[in-house]
């Protein structure tokens, strides 16, 4: 009996291969150097970037666990703040806040449960503006709010003298914004197109005229906000004065004296999306950010650009998103601060169902954003080189301090941006992570994979605390706590786990949860993702 020799059954995919091991390698997930991206498609995902980013500050080179919040005072009347702002003045420091009937000093309040008195009762409004003014004699905090009478605090007392008088029926009451331009304070009359001017230079009180507007702006609305702008990101000879109607148009206007039409002239007017609140702005540089519907606007880019095209180049175009959902929910609102010694600005805006519990952080010096939650703030401040922030019931808190939010511990989540990992077409699985982390203490982490564009995060419990940090005032014990900044250096740390993931497009992860009376000192760094390439996915 003869053998016949076998055969391999042939099809049109090629030859067959019989016992070909898959592919395995590691794939690297730089640090979120690019911040927080929640507006890339599947196709064009941002190497070096975060598709969540909650409870973390961008940094230059990644993104650090924010510290935590501790009340500082509560407010007598327990209503919300809406408004903050501060007093400088030499050695002299003070933070302001307040709710729609009182303003409160902040600086030093009474510890909790205890109240804190008002230093400024009886108003009908908490949406204040203001700004500092200083003359020959005095510095001034002067404050705006539409319904009551102008306030001034002088460093000491807070007073409605001198007075403002008008040629017209208008009050010092109807006052909602005012700014500083060029020794001379510019003044807006709540619900009207018509901006006012002190006559008189370096003075906050005295004759002001009338310049009316309604006749530049074509879209109607009225006055919201202005301010000076100088190209040479200081108050140099090229410096503007700006007016922003609540239907975004912006008019620019050169000179000083608007009582002299040969000296006082427009530059233009241009579109931007509607602003988001009077407070709604910041100056950056040489260039001012405005919060609108349409993103976080820079000023220098409505000169060359239609209205349709500037939300291209908003600011805020990595979570576009969120920031028109947030924008819609609540239309008015927001405010922008600065926190100077970490390069950080928060954006805060009333609380809403379509993006609730959430402050948008971005670094000054990047423009990368982060998300913020737990903390429900209205205002934040910038005092004494800290964060305060303003939230509900009256409460003031001092932020990115300790490591718990009220004593309790929080939750910083962190996932990559998704990779194809050599291409579409072929299913991947990931098995193990690996991630570097800085630290001055080891944190716990829990490493997670999530596949095609899937955001969820693990549940995870085990608390870190910072071991080796400084003590906290009034908390650390005198004679025994650490004062010198121990704890300030980090240390590198290797984290190995199991994970899995399938799909398409891979992610790499991290959940930490703080814990603790000092603030971790934690920073991501990058991390590594062994993946398996399987069959084609028809």
């Amino acid at each position: 009996m003869r053998v016949q020799p076998g055969r391999v059954q042939q099809n049109n995919r090629g030859g067959t291969s019989v016992g070909a091991q898959q592919a395995s390698a590691p794939v690297t997930f730089p640090a979120p150097m690019n911040g927080l991206i929640t507006t890339s498609d599947i196709a064009s995902q941002t190497p070096a970037s975060a598709s969540m980013l909650t409870n973390w500050f961008p940094t230059l080179t990644g993104a650090r666990v924010r510290g935590g919040s501790a009340k500082q005072g509560i407010a007598a009347d327990g209503l919300d703040f809406l408004s903050a702002f501060k007093y400088v003045k030499g050695s002299t420091e003070r933070m302001f806040m307040a709710t729609a009937s009182a303003i409160y000093d902040m600086s030093s309040p009474a510890a909790p449960p205890a109240t804190t008195a008002a230093v400024v009762t009886g108003l009908t409004s908490g949406d204040w503006c203001a700004f500092q003014h200083t003359n020959a004699g005095t510095s001034y905090l002067v404050c705006f709010n539409g319904s009551d009478s102008r306030r001034l605090f002088d460093g000491t007392t807070w007073s409605t003298t001198p007075a403002i008088t008008f040629s017209d029926a208008t009050t010092m009451a109807n006052l909602a914004y005012g700014w500083l331009f060029k020794k001379r304070e510019f003044l807006i009359k709540s619900g009207s197109l018509d901006a006012y001017y002190l006559s008189a230079l370096d003075t906050v009180g005295g004759a002001a005229g009338v310049f009316p507007m309604a006749g530049i702006f074509k879209k109607g609305g009225s006055l919201l906000s202005g301010f000076s702008w100088s190209i040479e990101s200081g108050n140099g000879p090229n410096e503007y004065c700006v007016f922003l109607t609540t239907e975004g148009e912006v008019a620019v206007y050169s000179g000083s004296d608007p009582s002299n039409a040969a000296d006082f002239a427009l530059v233009g007017v241009y579109q931007i999306g509607k602003p988001l609140g009077k407070n709604a702005w910041i100056k950056f540089g040489g260039d001012v950010l405005i919060a609108t519907v349409d993103g976080l606007i820079p000023l220098s880019q409505a000169f060359n650009r239609s209205s349709e095209e500037i939300a291209l180049v908003a600011a805020s175009k990595a979570i576009d998103a969120e920031w028109r959902a947030a924008a819609v929910a609540t239309g008015s609102g927001w405010t922008l601060t600065l926190w100077p010694e970490e390069n950080l600005v928060f954006v805060a805006f009333p609380d809403n169902p379509a993006v609730p519990d959430t402050v948008f952080v971005f670094h000054s010096q990047t423009r990368k954003w982060s998300f913020v939650s737990n903390w429900r703030a209205r205002c934040f401040a910038s005092f004494q080189k800290s964060l305060f922030f303003g939230s509900s019931a009256g409460s003031v808190w001092r932020g990115d301090f300790t490591g718990t939010d009220d004593g309790l511990p929080f939750q910083a989540t962190y996932l990559s941006a998704f990779n194809p990992v050599g291409g579409f077409g072929q299913r991947k699985s990931a098995s193990k992570a690996k991630m570097f982390i800085k630290g001055s203490d080891k944190p716990a982490v829990q490493l997670f994979a999530r596949s095609d564009m899937d955001i969820s995060a693990p549940s995870f419990g085990v608390v870190s605390e910072n071991k080796s940090g400084g003590s906290v005032w009034d908390v650390g014990l005198w004679d025994q706590a650490v004062w010198d900044g121990a704890g300030i250096g980090r240390n590198q740390y290797q984290f190995r786990q199991n994970v899995r993931a399938e799909g398409e497009m891979l992610a790499l992860g991290c959940v930490v949860i703080s814990g603790g009376l000092v603030k971790l000192n934690v920073e991501l760094d990058l991390g590594t993702l062994q993946v398996t390439s399987g069959m084609a996915d028809a």
